[in-house]
């Protein structure tokens, strides 16, 4: 299997991203991934291992977004590929659901015998305020690696309006917005190759 080259502007991971790597990774992350895998995904392939960037990893998971299934089970699936080929993308999909199956089911049959209890419901409320936590902390640590420009404030305020306040369809609202959001990107990129020509 050959090497995949990091992209540009991008520093090489310190060590070959391999299949075995991947499934290890992701599915310490699901294991872990108490309150939901995208906080601590983030944390893992940013911050820890650093194989993404903010922008690689904020890019990934949107399009992990609009393609139809879990979000993070897509999201797995697009980073192994794009680091392993086929067999990334395998190990990513066993690594995220595998192991932590086992975890869910059991999960499951605990709370079917002790889901009425006081105490356990007292503890699904505590765990709740945690999840809350780890949302907002995850929210802007993502915001953070977002381009320092106006346009993608604008929609992604726009559609928290027209999804979270207005509760408008959100697959309205993506059939609206997302044409309009890919145009001005690609404008955008295209003005910036432009400009990188003329000034070679």
């Amino acid at each position: 299997m050959s090497e995949v080259t990091p992209a540009a502007g991008t520093a090489a991971p310190p060590t070959a991203i391999t299949p075995w790597l991947i499934y290890l990774t992701f599915t310490k992350t699901s294991l872990s991934g108490f309150g939901g895998t995208l906080f601590w995904a983030r944390r893992k392939l940013v911050e820890d291992l650093k194989w993404l960037t903010a922008a690689e990893f904020n890019e990934t998971y949107a399009l992990g977004q609009v393609i139809p299934g879990a979000n993070m089970y897509n999201f797995a699936i697009l980073f192994g590929y794009r680091h392993a080929g086929v067999r990334g993308a395998v190990a990513g999909a066993l690594g995220f659901f595998s192991m932590p199956m086992f975890v869910v089911l059991a999960a499951a049959l605990f709370y079917q015998h002790f889901g009425t209890l006081p105490l356990v419901n007292k503890a699904l409320t505590g765990m709740f305020a945690v999840v809350v936590g780890l949302t907002i902390a995850n929210a802007y640590k993502m915001a953070l690696g977002q381009p320092r420009t106006w346009r993608p404030w604008t929609f992604s305020l726009v559609t928290f309006a027209a999804v979270g306040a207005l509760r408008w369809p959100l697959l309205a609202v993506m059939l609206a917005l997302a044409p309009l959001a890919i145009g001005q990107a690609w404008r955008d990129g295209a003005a910036n190759a432009s400009g990188n020509k003329g000034g070679a």
